[in-house]
């Protein structure tokens, strides 16, 4: 059984139509519940009563945290390709509402078999989205064996998570030893290196300023910016020399410190700060969830320090440069506008000045937005990005955020065109938001089949025999030279365990060397479909693929 669940604020569905012949009878009509537990569940082949009982035991623990008690079971087969028959499941469902019913819990079932309209508004917090999966596996004693290497977790996973893929590519791996923190490999490491360097490149010519602030700062900062009030449990502490400190969980007053270092005149903005920077939340680890949920992980941020009047200009800016990264992974995105939170710092009046700016700027591009009321951040309103990938699956990632908070609490100022000091507005920006979270969705995006300028490793080298080896070498220098990532399979093995091997590791080209490559001074080159070139030249080839890699493609 697949259960996602989501704490929503409402969820309101419609049954339309019968998908299928077993679908229940029902009264037609629409439904609207409020401030519930939404499991959407699909139930799997040889899913039985201990299964439905397993599910509703991790619901009702799960609601204990949110302190509520209403819970919708939601029949939605898209979390599975191994579905159980439509008789079996219908009986699985019931089963699990006669246990929530059990459990003394306030619960609704949607109908089963029938085509629905469907919409939720999931809340913000950390809990508020989870996945589950309940299988006889995860029933087991734990002196039960991992199969094929496997731990208990990934037992339970499907072969295209992020976490399975990885483990098969040596990309990353966690520990128990850093729960909820990410330990890179060499190839894992060469991905996260290759966006940021993709992103400093964009930097430049951009006029960003790259800074890196210290990874812990005292209490007293924390206060002024209202991460204490707002954030204190999301956070971890140290004590220096009888001080309070508290590790970042986000960038905002070091780059601020970075600011009112020095004066700053209105010449000098806009002053656009970029940080990759380290940051720490104190998450659950009920919630952490491979690389989508990490209590350690780095952001793209930036903090564009500009006069008032520059606001909706420099938004204009990362929205178009939020546009241009998007369109190079082949991400469709859409937009919501969040406005002002209950319990948010300063007064309506500043907030509305910074929601305007916002709104100004997605209007200017002409560009359509959701509406989400009373859910921006503490210190100021934002525009997300929900970008959908190749799986259909809907992630929030940009964020772009104008704050008249910080620089009033921080009495950040620049000196105007009279003389005088003068507020500037802090646009704080990320594109992929966390990068943890972004390779763990680029691995599933693209199922381990990274673009030519993303891979790790985008070409082998297989000499056919010993005889080959010195020319195979050459060959890996001239690529290595023009730098393009690549190396050698000399192994004494068949060539079709060494194709095989390359397949398996999602390699984007293979270079094959025989006697008759070697004589003619060519390669064959075979791509990642098993298409094969032959009496392709070396530079004709490193040629190809620089191309590839300079297109994003």
């Amino acid at each position: 059984m697949r259960i996602l669940q989501l704490h929503a604020d409402w969820v309101e569905y419609e049954p339309i139509e019968k998908e299928i012949k077993q679908a229940e009878e029902i009264k037609k009509g629409k439904h609207k519940l409020e401030d519930i537990l939404v499991l959407l569940t699909a139930v799997e082949q040889n899913d039985d009563k201990t299964i439905a009982q397993k599910a509703i035991e991790g619901a009702t623990e799960f609601l204990k945290q949110l302190k509520i008690k209403k819970v919708l079971i939601y029949p939605y087969a898209h979390l599975s390709s191994n579905l159980a028959k439509p008789t079996a499941a219908f009986e699985i469902l019931t089963l699990m509402e006669k246990f929530a019913k059990d459990a003394k819990l306030e619960v609704y079932r949607a109908p089963f078999g029938w085509n629905k309209q469907f919409a939720i508004s999931v809340k913000g917090h950390p809990l508020a989205e989870q996945s589950r999966t309940y299988t006889a596996a995860t029933l087991k004693e734990k002196t039960s064996k991992p199969a094929l290497g496997k731990t208990k977790v990934e037992e339970t996973l499907p072969d295209t998570d992020h976490r399975i893929i990885g483990k098969q590519l040596d990309l990353y791996s966690f520990h128990p030893s850093g729960p909820g923190m990410v330990f890179w490999h060499e190839k894992g490491n060469m991905i996260r290196n290759t966006l940021i360097q993709f992103l400093r490149n964009e930097y430049v010519k951009q006029d960003y300023k790259e800074i890196l602030t210290p990874m812990i700062l005292n209490k007293n900062i924390w206060e002024i910016s209202g991460h204490w009030d707002h954030y204190k449990d999301n956070m971890f502490f140290t004590t220096v020399e009888d001080m309070d400190f508290a590790v970042k969980p986000m960038n905002c007053p070091g780059a601020i410190m970075v600011f009112k270092t020095s004066s700053k005149s209105y010449r000098d903005l806009p002053l656009r700060l970029a940080e990759f920077g380290w940051d720490h939340r104190n998450e659950l680890s009920g919630v952490l969830s491979g690389l989508f949920r990490v209590r350690a992980f780095v952001q793209d941020d930036v903090h564009i320090f500009a006069t008032p009047e520059q606001a909706v200009s420099e938004i204009g800016k990362v929205i178009d440069f939020i546009d241009y990264v998007y369109k190079i992974f082949g991400f469709d995105y859409h937009v919501e506008l969040s406005t002002r939170p209950e319990g948010a710092m300063a007064n309506k009046e500043i907030w509305e000045i910074a929601e305007k700016a916002l709104k100004d700027a997605l209007e200017k591009k002409k560009m359509k937005y959701k509406l989400n009321p009373g859910d921006g951040a503490f210190y100021g309103p934002k525009i997300d990005f929900h970008i959908k990938d190749s799986m259909g699956r809907s992630w929030q990632l940009g964020t772009v955020q104008a704050d008249f908070v910080m620089p009033e609490r921080f009495d950040v100022q620049y000196v105007g065109e009279d003389g005088k000091g003068h507020r500037p507005v802090i646009i704080h920006r990320a594109v992929f938001g966390s990068l943890e979270r972004f390779i763990g969705i680029l691995v599933e995006h693209y199922q381990g089949k990274f673009p030519a300028w993303l891979s790790p490793l985008q070409v082998r080298v297989v000499p056919m025999s010993d005889k080959n080896v010195k020319y195979a070498q050459e060959v890996l220098e001239k690529l290595r030279g023009n730098g393009i990532r690549a190396d050698i399979d000399a192994e004494q093995k068949t060539m079709q365990n060494k194709i095989r091997e390359a397949q398996l590791q999602k390699i984007n080209y293979v270079l094959v060397i025989g006697q008759k490559e070697e004589d003619a001074g060519t390669v064959a080159v075979r791509n990642r479909e098993g298409k094969v070139e032959y009496g392709i030249k070396t530079e004709d080839f490193a040629n190809r693929i620089y191309d590839e890699i300079k297109s994003f493609k």
